[in-house]
């Protein structure tokens, strides 16, 4: 997205496994994005110098780099909020140590609630990693489950093996393999289908869940498979983006 902007905005950086991403938010919309290799300053200049930046949200499932985020501190008008095991947040955590819980995870599940708010969800971030975590209707974290993402199980199926080939997810996908290709393509793919899928049921049976947010480069390709089974489906790829501007426009932090 590309647009110009006097508005007063708000910047959110998702520093994931593979990438980051940083969105410009205006009113609690998406107005502008890029996505980087790695949060780099200059790479997040030409939006500091479009819009009229007055704060930022962050969080990395990585190492926080202290130098860039003093450096964005300086550059933004406005405060920076980092999204650290000891920020306050809209929704409550019951898990069993907020310091080994994934800042993505958490930022993830806060998106989901503010756009479904009082339902049960289960949230799905299908990246490098594929989390599923459940989220009560009266809004507390309950946990979940982490598993190797689509691009990592069809490369270790290559590196593990011998004699299997690397495949690509995009191509034919009939319910049974018809040859080496589309038998790992369906094995992954729709392996991962029906993960979801049993995690749903789960979460409909114990705590009343009715529909999955999903987020994540493979949410485009899971979803339609998602839906055919039946199960409601709310896709959004600002998903963790709209977690952090959420903390950061509740204003919590503040005394």
């Amino acid at each position: 997205m590309n647009s110009s902007s006097t508005d007063l905005s708000i910047l959110t950086i998702d520093q994931g496994n593979s990438s980051a991403k940083a969105v410009v938010w205006s009113g609690g919309v998406p107005v502008d994005s890029i996505r980087m290799s790695q949060p780099a300053i200059e790479e997040l200049l030409p939006l500091l110098e479009r819009y009229d930046i007055r704060g930022c949200a962050f969080c990395s499932v990585a190492h926080n780099d202290a130098k860039f985020l003093e450096t964005l501190r300086r550059l933004v008008d406005g405060r920076l909020v980092v999204l650290t095991p000891t920020l306050p947040l809209p929704i409550g955590i019951s898990y069993a140590s907020r310091r080994t819980l994934g800042s993505d995870r958490v930022a993830a599940a806060i998106g989901a609630v503010s756009l479904f708010p009082g339902e049960a969800l289960l949230v799905v971030d299908a990246g490098t990693a594929v989390t599923l975590d459940f989220v009560s209707a009266d809004g507390v974290f309950l946990g979940g489950n982490i598993a190797p993402g689509m691009s990592l199980r069809f490369e270790s199926l290559r590196q593990a093996t011998s004699r299997l080939p690397l495949v690509e997810a995009e191509g034919p996908l009939p319910e049974f393999g018809e040859d080496t290709l589309t038998a790992i393509r369906c094995g992954v793919v729709r392996g991962m289908t029906a993960e979801i899928a049993d995690a749903y049921s789960l979460a409909a049976e114990r705590f009343g869940c009715r529909r999955v947010v999903m987020a994540g480069a493979d949410a485009p390709m899971l979803a339609p498979m998602l839906e055919k089974r039946g199960i409601s489906v709310a896709t959004d790829p600002y998903l963790v983006g709209r977690g952090l501007e959420k903390i950061y426009t509740e204003d919590i932090s503040q005394d």
